[in-house]
């Protein structure tokens, strides 16, 4: 028998064995799936709190279920750890982590390079492997394929199927999941193809087969590509409107009205999260290669960067009026995280915004019922204040930065000397109340 025939078996039975580096937002809930679908996981991460905590059969990502999570690390179906060498015994690896952006807006490898280089050590013959992290085109046949064969000394697609999934988690999501979001594959072989289909089948309900990894790796770019441009084209003339006396919620409500050619997307003051503030440039540098300029990407990315700086200048507007200067007065932000109802700061713009007016001379402070603490940068690590008629009755301006549920339109509004709605959470403006 040959390894294609040994691996599909061993699926169709449920014997193998799945690894899966990465344990946060995307790779957690993929190793729980794995689990639930009745095969032995192995997630691997360098961090040792996060292993610790699951291995106390504490979960931390809200997208996974409390209770599922505890039992399948109680039963051993899931086992957290910090030991790589484990995955010699994984028949199945894969990777989900972090690709940030460095300093020069450039794609950092660096985990999916210590990731690859780990892989390869204690790589075994007949295993398939699938890079999930976002990043351009080409990073798998071009960049994670050389590492492996080079540190295994193994062949793809004559030892093991090298294959690209695009992850598509948006945490706080109540409708759509790692489990029922249709999962995109492309593969480096047929074989590895048909692999992959068949291991992902375990966690997910549906795959979606393309020809190639870059094929995929081209998906998940289009995919946040799309939605930087419209969230930017929006913030533009969000900003256009403020100063037309023009209620940009209200035109976006009507033309919603229209039953064809129109997708809504909504202002706000920045886009935040680990996806569509970085994913598209990691598209501007590979096409440098090619000698191809991406202006309007590049375009919707300098929108976005501007946000920050653009809100800013808004409180201190909405300050001057009431003849008070940003520098010294007592400025509240309502929301840290970059989407309602989740516990997740990652590129939020309240960050970038509260930032900024700390360098202008303005006290900051914030409430956030998912996040108890935050770094601003410079040393300044904020704890969430008490929502409570005091706290906003004290400061000079609160700043709507994040529009979660639990937040009391009326109660704020009612307790607070100037708000500068950033979200529309109050809906109509006032001698008090600033909107976007």
């Amino acid at each position: 028998m040959n390894k294609k025939d040994i691996i599909l078996r061993k699926i169709e039975n449920r014997q193998i064995t799945v690894g899966v580096i990465g344990l946060g937002y995307v790779g957690l809930p993929l190793a729980v799936n794995f689990a639930n679908g009745g095969v032995n996981v192995i997630g691997f991460d360098t961090s040792e709190e996060r292993v610790a905590k699951l291995n106390a059969g504490k979960n931390y990502i809200s997208d996974v279920d409390d209770q599922l999570a505890g039992t399948l690390l109680l039963e051993k179906k899931l086992i957290p750890t910090t030991d790589f060498s484990l995955l010699k015994s994984c028949d199945a690896i894969f990777i989900c982590v972090p690709t940030p952006l460095d300093e020069l807006r450039k794609p950092d490898m660096s985990f999916i390079r210590y990731s690859c280089e780990e892989i390869g050590k204690y790589l075994t013959p007949g295993t398939f492997i699938s890079l999930e992290s976002t990043t351009y085109p080409t990073t798998t046949e071009d960049f994670v394929l050389p590492i492996l064969e080079k540190e295994s000394g193994l062949t793809e697609g004559a030892d093991f199927w090298l294959a690209y999934s695009p992850e598509r988690v948006d945490p706080g999501n109540k409708d759509f999941n790692t489990k029922n979001t249709p999962k995109v594959l492309g593969s480096l072989s047929k074989e590895g193809l048909e692999i992959g289909e068949a291991i992902y089948t375990l966690a997910v309900d549906e795959v979606h087969a393309v020809s190639s990894p870059r094929v995929a790796e081209m998906v998940k770019i289009l995919e946040n590509t799309y939605r930087l441009v419209n969230i930017s084209l929006v913030n533009e003339l969000a900003l256009l409107a403020g100063k037309m006396d023009i209620n940009i919620w209200e035109v976006i409500e009507a033309a919603k009205t229209k039953p064809f050619g129109f997708q809504a997307f909504y202002p706000g003051p920045g886009i935040g999260g680990h996806c569509i503030p970085l994913d598209p440039f990691y598209l501007e540098s590979i096409a440098r290669k090619f000698n191809f300029e991406l202006s309007m990407i590049h375009t919707a990315g300098h929108i976005d960067l501007l946000m920050a700086h653009r809100m800013t200048l808004k409180i201190t507007s909405a300050l001057n009026r009431q003849k008070k200067s940003i520098n010294g007065s007592k400025i509240l932000f309502l929301g840290v995280a970059y989407k309602p109802d989740v516990s997740d700061e990652r590129e939020s713009p309240a960050l970038k915004i509260m930032e900024e007016v700390i360098k202008k001379g303005g006290e900051v402070s914030y409430h956030d019922p998912y996040i108890a603490e935050i770094n601003i940068g410079g040393g300044n690590i904020l704890g969430s204040e008490a929502l409570i008629a005091e706290t906003l009755g004290e400061a000079d301006c609160v700043v709507v930065s994040t529009n979660h549920s639990a937040f009391d339109a009326a109660f704020i509004e009612e307790h607070s000397k100037l708000i500068v709605d950033l979200r529309n959470l109050i809906k109509q403006a006032s001698d008090k109340v600033y909107k976007l």
